[in-house]
């Protein structure tokens, strides 16, 4: 099997987990995409972000009829408007049948903006008035005025909000939970928050967050404290970041070829520890042998934490950045470990370091959403070309002091 014909098995059977894991029962969770399949009756609000703009790439591949696709839609959004939320904020999790906040978890800034961006997606492609309609409504409901405060002379977000005492991430009084002040995948809700904000506040959240830079080996990143793959990817799934530079000379999509060279490079240099970097990379958070685990790469700001667990996601995610090199690690696992490679196409993770080799038997939703986006990127830029074109993303751009490049150079060879 050619390297195409994996990209685009690979394509299919991401989609086929959406099908198969949202949830399509007449009611108050119609819509909802399971967070992961280890636990498929709790639904990530993320997840179900991902699954909006899968129900594009179904439509425009005629894997689905557009009477379905559009069905889905519609019957997501209507979902979305009675979801739990606190002033547009979506909680991360709901109960996958009733909509509503699963326990005491937080209400979610990045996990709301991934929601958004699929939002934005489908009312970019379905030119049907209860998408345009049912769309917007969520999007003007996002109080993202709501978050930002200052601190240090830099204009900010607040990373979360949760109300209860012993909620998740509270530490102390219940409230606001963190904020985003350092470069990592949050720049989706600078796009989707200026044009609902005075222009100088959104400029000023845009510029408020720090571009740490640093080095390993020849690769020089803007990086986020972990050196988490993952982290370069969120937002440029849905943005085309090839196509624009910012006020200040940036392309993400260089940050992020840099970044994935980087960890691979990081990874080649760790095989007498782990010996199963020799063939993989992609050090990042996904599903592993302890559970959920957190690794990452030279270059960050703290010692990465890694234990030979790669992220196969993340470096399907890193496509169209590191072409050749993800496609080695998508032949090698393909051809060599053929455990890493089944239902809904390709494993989580893999950690051929293990005792027992491990090959995580889950699916996360929003990791397998973002490789799902990032390949039909590669192999159509279908996703990129509908959300960066869209009137509301195009108003951020300019207001942020985004500058579309002359000759745009995709690393796809």
């Amino acid at each position: 099997m050619d390297k195409w014909n994996l990209l685009e098995g690979e394509l299919k059977r991401s989609f086929r987990f959406f099908e198969d894991y949202t949830n399509w029962n007449p009611g108050p969770g119609y819509g909802l995409t399971s967070d992961t399949t280890k636990k498929p009756h709790i639904a990530s609000i993320a997840a179900t972000g991902f699954a909006l703009s899968a129900w594009v790439i179904g439509d425009r591949r005629r894997w689905i009829d557009r009477t379905t696709a559009l069905g889905r839609v519609i019957g997501t959004l209507k979902t979305l408007q009675n979801a739990a939320h606190h002033r547009g904020f979506f909680a991360h999790f709901l109960d996958r049948e009733t909509g509503q906040r699963f326990r005491t978890c937080e209400y979610s800034t990045i996990d709301t903006a991934l929601c958004l961006n699929g939002v934005v997606t489908v009312m970019a492609y379905f030119d049907d008035p209860t998408v345009q309609s049912l769309g917007m409504d969520l999007l003007k409901r996002t109080d993202w005025a709501w978050l930002v405060f200052e601190k240090e002379g830099k204009t900010l977000f607040r990373m979360a909000y949760n109300p209860d005492q012993h909620g998740d991430y509270v530490h102390g009084e219940p409230g606001f939970i963190g904020q985003w002040d350092m470069a990592a995948e949050q720049k989706m809700m600078y796009f989707l928050a200026a044009p609902f904000l005075p222009q100088e506040t959104a400029k000023a959240l845009y510029n408020g967050f720090r571009r740490d830079r640093a080095t390993y080996k020849d690769h020089s990143v803007i990086v986020n404290p972990g050196g988490n793959l993952f982290a370069y990817h969120f937002s440029e799934a849905w943005f085309d970041a090839a196509r624009y530079t910012d006020a200040e000379g940036i392309n993400w999509a260089q940050n992020a070829r840099e970044a994935g060279l980087a960890n691979r490079q990081f990874c080649l240099d760790q095989q007498d520890h782990y010996p199963g970097y020799g063939q993989l990379w992609g050090l990042s958070a996904s599903d592993g042998p302890q559970g959920y685990q957190v690794s990452g790469a030279l270059p960050s700001l703290h010692k990465p934490h890694h234990y030979g667990t790669i992220s196969v996601y993340s470096v399907l995610s890193s496509l169209p950045y590191t072409f050749k090199e993800s496609v080695a690690v998508m032949e090698t696992l393909y051809y060599h470990h053929p455990q890493s490679y089944g239902k809904y196409g390709y494993v989580d993770a893999v950690n051929l370091d293990w005792p027992t080799p491990y090959f995580s038997p889950y699916t996360l939703g929003i990791d397998k959403g973002c490789s799902m986006l990032m390949i039909e990127n590669v192999l159509t830029q279908s996703i990129w070309t509908l959300y960066t074109n869209h009137p509301l993303i195009q108003q951020a751009l300019t207001t942020l002091g985004f500058k579309e490049e002359p000759h745009v150079h995709r690393h796809l060879d």
